[in-house]
């Protein structure tokens, strides 16, 4: 019997509901804990998450949410699990890394580490509970991630001694992180660089590497390749098999405005809708439920990840697919079916 994984265990796949797959819970830098701006409140915390998730369930039908944070940007077990608690939301959490070229990703530790150990961590996250702070937790993890590229929008992805723009240390993981779904059935989701569609298709790099590691494709989900949205490169990936995740709703990541995004995304939407590629698609936010961060000032303002509001999906970007005649029935399949079918496992 399939089940989906959350952090209060396991449920059945019918009761996920409407799902949102790349999140995150909270967002943390590496090296944010050392810093006196970055002290935090756990209850505040909690409290304040969990109001917007609640408002997310009670107001729009949000049931289950993907905490895509690793442990390498902020990662805490015992809040997800909390915050899971208090506002009635399925919240599963991650396993995996982010990509090596942010600084962020892969850090020193795991950089030492053989395929055969990492692999062995990743699924005792998930088969045992996740680790904090050097204690085990109950808590466990319910899909995978791994990430290559980078984050800004002005500098792609260097090309890698193999030809591919992913780094040394990600070639490393990613064959980890295949070897991780093969032992526990579970999915696979990622980052790429959306600068990268200009000079290649990251999503297809990423699909060789875990697949000539023994991941299965049909498994995989392709994060952030909706920011640049070119239809054959969005096509080349269903046609592996692989689903493609449509985040930055709202969220004008490397474009001037949502409306442009929206624009771009919505029409992108649509077309791989009518060539028959419904099934493979999902859709998201990542949105950032709380940031580690300093103060707010007018040089170091709100993310736009910080303040998209919860019901953004459902009432603005919803009635612009509906002008375009992707209807209720075509949501209900992208935001519970697919989802459903890939987090079960």
């Amino acid at each position: 019997m399939t089940k989906i994984r959350t952090v209060l265990g396991d449920i059945d796949p019918a009761a996920a509901g409407i799902t949102l797959t790349h999140e995150h819970i909270r967002y943390a830098y590496p090296g944010c804990e050392f810093d006196h701006h970055n002290v935090w409140d756990f209850e505040k915390v909690a409290a304040d998450v969990a109001a917007a998730l609640e408002a997310g369930r009670v107001e729009h039908g949000i049931r289950t949410v993907v905490d895509l944070t690793p442990a390498e940007i902020g990662r805490h077990p015992e809040l997800i699990a909390e915050v899971s608690r208090r506002s009635g939301t399925h919240l599963i959490a991650t396993t995996g890394f982010f990509p090596e070229s942010t600084g962020m990703g892969i850090l020193f530790h795991w950089r030492r580490q053989s395929v055969e150990y990492i692999a062995e961590m990743l699924v005792r996250d998930i088969s045992e509970g996740m680790v904090y702070d050097g204690r085990l937790t109950p808590y466990k993890a319910g899909i995978l991630k791994v990430g290559t590229g980078g984050l800004g929008k002005d500098q792609p992805t260097p090309v890698g001694d193999d030809g591919r723009h992913i780094g040394r240390h990600e070639r490393h993981v990613i064959k980890a992180v295949a070897k991780a779904q093969r032992d526990t059935g579970c999915a696979v989701n990622t980052h790429t660089q959306p600068m990268d569609y200009a000079l290649t298709n990251p999503g297809i790099e990423l699909l060789d590497l875990l697949e000539e590691a023994g991941a299965d494709p049909a498994r995989v989900v392709i994060g952030h390749a909706f920011v640049h949205p070119r239809l054959d490169q969005l096509k080349a990936i269903c046609e592996r098999g692989a689903m493609l995740q449509i985040d930055h709703i709202g969220i004008p990541w490397q474009n001037e405005s949502a409306e442009q995004l929206d624009e771009l995304i919505a029409n992108a939407v649509v077309a791989l809708a009518d060539l028959g590629y419904l099934d493979r698609l999902l859709f998201s936010y990542d949105r950032f439920f709380s940031h580690a961060r300093g103060p707010v000032t007018e040089a170091e303002p709100e993310q736009l990840n910080e303040i998209v509001p919860i019901g953004y999906l459902f009432e603005a970007f919803a009635d612009r697919l509906a002008g375009k005649g992707f209807g209720p029935a075509q949501l209900h399949r992208v935001m519970v079916e697919n989802p459903r079918r890939l987090l079960a496992f």
